[in-house]
């Protein structure tokens, strides 16, 4: 068996001492009471108070430690015995370390009295000046049960604390499988659709507006390449990522492609969203939707008095597109779900497709 680790003997070691300290409590006291008044009693006192003999009260505490920290190991050893057996099965562990406590108690009970006569009668010879009393068998049932809680109570509290450290692993886990899931659904079409744009340009000589392309999409990489170091921005932050992301569209469906950013309430500015939360939504309703100059897309992104960020747009299908997988969406209601605690709200009614992101007052993400 494995030893306890440091932490679990640190506590074992302390509950010891303050069950010892608590079980001889009457005793020390009156050992303290007694040794005050011989000290304070006159030397001319016609019959002074013999000093006190205090080797019952250190044989008293060593055993009670001793029988405590025993325990205490033994405890946590069954424990951990009777999780490999039972493979987490818990009432069987328990009870497993129930009976072994009791007898394993038990036991050290019976060795008191010979043990006892062994170290204070034929090493110390003090049977008469002290007589020694019951076997103190109520202070060896409270050990017992005070210790078998104790260990319970720390058991407790280390599963309570792997369960934090294994959901934290999950969710770091899944952010990143969500963010890698974010990319690849981005890098493919996006960085492709985005140099044929250069190159167009590039073809037309259309200096000034070449440089302006490439400006926005410097900013469109960057913020993109930012996004594995940031979990949540502020909507202004995100806003001024879409402008730039939305030129580049409007570029490549000139005239075809139109988009409107509305915040009426201007301290919604400074509230908080998952970084790239809005360009999935942005690029699933040009996935899904005829672009054409006989039917043009109006995507609209607002806010809300009910502290949300909406992008809306109306519902025009291709004729050869089938009704999809979700997946960019069950990413995004994951990842967000994960970050805020909050859910996104999804409407697909009277022809428009709508997404209710909720902002956040806090950067610190929900735990």
């Amino acid at each position: 068996m494995h030893l306890p680790k440091k932490n679990d003997l640190l506590i074992g070691f302390t509950v010891s001492v303050l069950i010892t300290l608590f079980v001889n409590f009457s005793m020390l006291m009156r050992n303290y009471n007694d040794n005050a008044k011989a000290i304070n009693m006159p030397d001319n006192f016609p019959m002074p108070v013999p000093p006190q003999n205090n080797d019952f009260l250190y044989f008293s505490l060593i055993w009670f430690f001793i029988y405590a920290f025993l325990l205490f190991i033994v405890n946590d050893q069954l424990y951990k015995l009777g999780d490999r057996i039972f493979r987490k099965k818990e009432y069987k562990t328990m009870l497993l370390v129930a009976v072994a406590s009791v007898v394993t108690a038990f036991g050290v009970f019976k060795l008191y009295p010979p043990v006892n006569d062994m170290i204070m009668v034929n090493l110390f010879d003090i049977r008469n000046r002290f007589p020694f009393p019951h076997p103190l068998e109520t202070e060896h049932l409270f050990v017992l049960l005070t210790v078998m809680l104790s260990v319970l109570l720390v058991r407790l509290l280390n599963s309570k604390q792997q369960m934090m450290l294994e959901y934290e692993k999950l969710k770091t886990e899944k952010l990143q499988n969500s963010y890698n899931a974010l990319m690849g659904q981005i890098n493919p079409h996006f960085f492709f659709n985005s140099l044929n744009g250069l190159s167009s340009l590039i073809q037309s000589e259309e200096k000034e507006k070449t440089i302006t392309y490439l400006n926005e999409l410097s900013n469109v990489f960057r913020y993109i390449l930012q996004s594995n170091k940031k979990e949540l921005v502020t909507l202004a932050e995100e806003l001024q990522f879409v402008k730039a992301y939305t030129y580049l569209l409007g570029v490549r469906y000139e005239g075809k492609l139109f988009f409107s950013m509305q915040v009426d309430t201007p301290f919604l500015l400074l509230w908080y969203l998952p970084i790239l939360s809005i360009l999935p939504l942005i690029e699933n309703a040009v996935k899904h939707n005829v672009i054409s100059k006989q039917y043009p897309l109006q995507i609209d992104i607002y806010t809300t008095a009910d502290n949300m960020i909406v992008i809306s747009n109306k519902i025009q299908p291709k004729a050869e597109e089938s009704s999809g997988s979700g997946i960019g969406l069950k990413n995004l209601w994951g990842r967000y779900r994960m970050l805020t605690g909050k859910d996104i709200q999804i409407s697909n009614r009277k022809e428009y497709f709508k997404v209710s992101l909720p902002l956040l007052n806090s950067p610190a993400p929900l735990p």
